[in-house]
């Protein structure tokens, strides 16, 4: 749904990385051994498209994921491809260009390619009856390039280490785990015809433009993400009543330099997300869940300007005092879903979604925010070895506001704020099969958002198909 994919790109959890973090410890907490390997393919079009969004795309993906137990030891392992084909593609100078107010772009519209490696290993050890200890990796590349001038080349790596321990005891069980992980996204530009001048924009936070023009010696860039996390899980079994949550904190220092000897710096960025997932079943028949996500950013510019080096008879950037506060950021996301039944099932959401974000370029200072709230009704139908999910929801928004000056970039701008502001119908449809022996599946999703406020084709539609094996 389009609301709730806006707050996954603004959260740190961006596009581009991997699995989210778990505590390995818990491996020990089920003794279960399988290997999953599954095939997907997916695709989405509409004029309904946030203005980072390309016209339509479509993507291909393989997934193989395992859980083993050798000895006392609970293994874990997962590696996943995945390839997207993109048509109209604009302003995407990042992999997740909504995870930072820094950033270079072009508005010529071109095809996409993203290719991505996913790999995730994990591994839990019982120490006793009562502690356990794990130990949680995985490493990530991508590739992104554009196949039209100005052609950029994107290259990402991230790598996340976590240690984790785990103590149970009748009824209740206590963990923590804490981590580190390391991002980077390499990006460079190219023109390859000369006959037609291009222009290459240097956006800082709400569409301010400060530079434009294309140039060889000014078009890579270089962005760097250190983010330390910890997570603390608490489980309580009574009988019939189940309850499990998982808080989880990070902080997060990312820096934007040029690719090159200077060493020139774009801005720098501090941001701090907390998270609490919660989830209580009565029985088999009802299971409530809530979660929050709470998030800021700080963003700053340093003062810099050209020198002559007496040395080395080449100018470099010299940085004169502290970074200058321009940016800041403040997103939260509350939802609650309810879960009635058994064979048939009744599903009821609620969601509530608050973005704010402000720059300063003294003396102008630009605003904006909005406020979605977003209500889901679904139901689930055993049809045989057939599930059948349907589901309906509206999304309404308040309390939005968005500065259009002389100072902005308006037409991103615009096609920002319209698919962002006004409400929408939303609607999904679900279906897996399973085989008799359970070895065999396939999943199929369809899914429509409309706009009620756009009334030239304000829709997006997507869809999906998977089919998976189990050994």
């Amino acid at each position: 749904m389009k609301k709730l994919a806006i707050i996954v790109l603004l959260m740190m959890l961006s596009l581009a990385t991997g699995a989210q973090e778990r505590n390995a410890a818990r491996l020990v907490l089920t003794d279960t051994s399988y290997v999953d390997v599954s095939l997907g393919v997916s695709g989405e079009t509409g004029r309904l498209r946030d203005v980072y969004m390309p016209d339509s795309a479509l993507q291909g993906t393989l997934d193989a994921s395992s859980r083993q137990k050798l000895g006392k030891v609970s293994l874990y392992g997962h590696f996943g491809y995945g390839y997207e084909y993109a048509t109209g593609s604009t302003w995407r100078g990042w992999i997740n260009p909504l995870e930072t107010p820094f950033m270079l772009a072009d508005s010529i519209p071109g095809n996409l390619s993203l290719e991505r490696y996913a790999m995730e290993a994990g591994a839990g050890l019982p120490l006793g009856d009562h502690w356990s200890l794990g130990l949680d990796l995985s490493y990530d590349v991508a590739l992104m390039a554009k196949h039209k001038d100005l052609r950029n080349k994107n290259t990402f790596m991230d790598f996340r280490v976590s240690p984790g321990v785990h103590w149970r005891t009748g009824g209740v069980g206590l963990g923590l785990n804490l981590g580190y992980e390391r991002t980077t996204e390499r990006v460079e530009y190219t023109q390859i015809s000369s006959s037609v001048e291009h222009i290459l924009f240097d956006v800082y936070g709400l569409w301010v433009v400060h530079g434009s023009g294309y140039a060889s010696a000014e078009n890579r860039r270089f962005k760097e993400n250190n983010r330390y996390f910890g997570g603390f899980q608490f489980d309580w079994s009574a009988g019939r009543t189940a309850l499990h949550n998982d808080l989880r904190a990070s902080w997060q220092q990312s820096a934007q330099t040029e690719v090159g000897y200077n060493n020139q710096q774009f801005g720098t960025t501090r941001s701090w997300t907390w998270e609490d997932e919660l989830s209580l079943s009565f029985g088999p028949a009802h299971v409530v869940e809530a979660s929050f996500t709470y998030s800021t950013m700080q963003g700053f510019r340093p003062l810099q300007r050209q020198e002559l080096d007496p040395a080395s008879r080449i100018r470099v950037w010299v940085t004169y005092g502290d970074p200058v506060f321009c940016y800041w950021r403040r997103s939260h996301l509350e939802k609650v879903r309810y879960t009635f039944g058994t064979s048939w099932q009744m599903l009821v959401g609620l969601s509530n979604l608050g973005f704010e974000h402000t720059y300063t370029e003294y003396p102008q200072h630009f605003v904006q925010r909005y406020h979605t709230f977003t209500t889901t009704l679904g139901v689930s139908i055993p049809l045989g070895p057939v599930r059948l999910t349907p589901m309906l929801g509206y999304a309404m928004d308040y309390d939005t506001y968005s500065d259009v000056t002389k100072w902005q970039l308006k037409e991103p701008l615009l096609r920002q704020w319209d698919y962002w502001e006004g409400n929408n119908y939303l609607g999904a449809l679900d279906l897996k099969w399973s085989s008799a022996s359970g070895r065999c599946y396939v999943q199929a999703h369809y899914s429509i958002e409309s706009s009620t406020r756009l009334d030239d084709d304000g829709t997006r539609h997507a869809a999906s198909l998977t089919l998976g094996f189990i050994f």
